[in-house]
């Protein structure tokens, strides 16, 4: 399937932490489908796909909820992830199902610290404790270039694991890898610290975890998907850095569509951080963002978006870097490298090295 499609397909859902199972469900009917894929739910309901044969060394990670609010009592709801209560005053909400309730929201009880906090609704008091509610906004659109929805974040890169599946099918490679979907990542990476607590993988697995990011003056838009080197706490490792970028310069070379950058995104955190800090060989690709979170750039809502081309560029690097993992050792190049220099300059260093004191 193209990854329009895909994108059409899963942006269309809705989710929130701890109520993913739309997205879930979708996903596993794109394995039942194809025999040459297989999958289990651990114990924290963290969703495990694996494509070949055998146990992968090479995991694609990405979650499956998006900020939104909960029913906590008549009327009120808290907020669940990372939406401005203020920013919420005034927006239509949306309940799951066919037949949705549309309660909207009036004032800002609780701010919360940073983002969070609890609003108060209208039309919202037949609404039992603990119903999820997302942002009613329109419907997905895919136009000049740029892909809206309600939750790129982080549905586009689901959508972009199922269309990368989808290439190595018709292609049909032989290789093996793995995609791991993990739960209630919005409200601080529940599932991905679930998974590496229970996990049987060995921590010589690579993850590489995939996420939106906010769109910065030095990372824009349309200038490629981004090979993130670390977040506000963590620098990833750097040979699994050095690895994803081989393949984006084989990538450069071979594909005149094909564009990239490199950043360290400290604006916030993400799961690589959890999985590097587990122990696991961690690296991360992201798409710039616009409207992180659904915040408009004066004040409310709107969809978020990226543009289409960085969605499909991050799809050709996972193909080429799956294809090219495990074949070659960019580290071990760079060190060859680096000794290739010191005994080029090691005699002359040496015989010089007193002048380093003033004689």
């Amino acid at each position: 399937m193209p990854l329009e499609a895909r994108l059409r397909e899963i942006l269309s859902l809705p989710t929130a932490p701890f109520n993913e199972s739309a997205v879930h469900a979708r996903i596993r009917e794109a394995v039942r489908s194809n025999p040459r894929l297989r999958d289990r739910v651990d114990g924290h309901g963290n969703l495990e796909v694996v494509y070949g044969m055998g146990r992968p060394s090479l995991i694609y990670a990405c979650h499956t909820d998006h900020p939104a609010l909960r029913i906590d009592g008549p009327n009120t709801a808290v907020i669940e992830g990372g939406i401005r209560a203020d920013a919420l005053v005034g927006a239509r909400l949306a309940t799951f199902g066919d037949d949705p309730v549309h309660p909207e929201v009036t004032r800002v009880i609780e701010r919360g610290e940073g983002s969070g906090g609890r609003v108060r609704l209208k039309g919202a008091t037949k609404l039992k404790k603990g119903t999820p509610l997302v942002l009613d906004l329109p419907p997905v659109s895919i136009a000049a270039g740029k892909v809206r929805a309600r939750a790129i974040d982080d549905g586009c890169a689901v959508a972009a694991c199922l269309a990368v599946i989808d290439t190595l099918t018709k292609r049909r490679w032989a290789g093996t890898v793995g995609f791991l979907f993990t739960r209630a990542e919005e409200v601080g990476f529940a599932g991905a610290l679930g998974w590496v607590r229970e996990t049987r993988y060995p921590k010589s697995t690579t993850v590489i975890n995939l996420e939106m990011s906010n769109a910065r003056p030095h990372t824009p838009q349309g200038a490629g998907p981004i090979l993130r080197v670390g977040d506000r706490i963590t620098v990833y490792d750097d040979s699994v850095s050095l690895a994803l970028e081989a393949t984006a310069k084989r990538l450069l070379k071979k594909d005149d569509g094909f564009r990239y950058q490199r950043a360290l995104m400290d604006g916030g955190a993400c799961e690589a951080t959890v999985y590097a800090r587990g122990g696991f060989r961690a690296g991360a690709l992201c798409l710039p963002l616009k409207n992180y979170h659904n915040h408009a750039p004066r004040s409310g809502v709107a969809r978020e978006y990226v543009a289409l081309a960085d969605a499909e560029n991050m799809v050709r690097w996972m193909v080429g870097f799956a294809k090219d993992y495990g074949k070659k050792d960019p580290a071990a190049a760079l060190e060859k490298r680096l000794d290739k220099l010191y005994r080029k300059h090691a005699r002359r260093l040496i015989r010089t090295a007193r002048e380093g004191e003033g004689r």
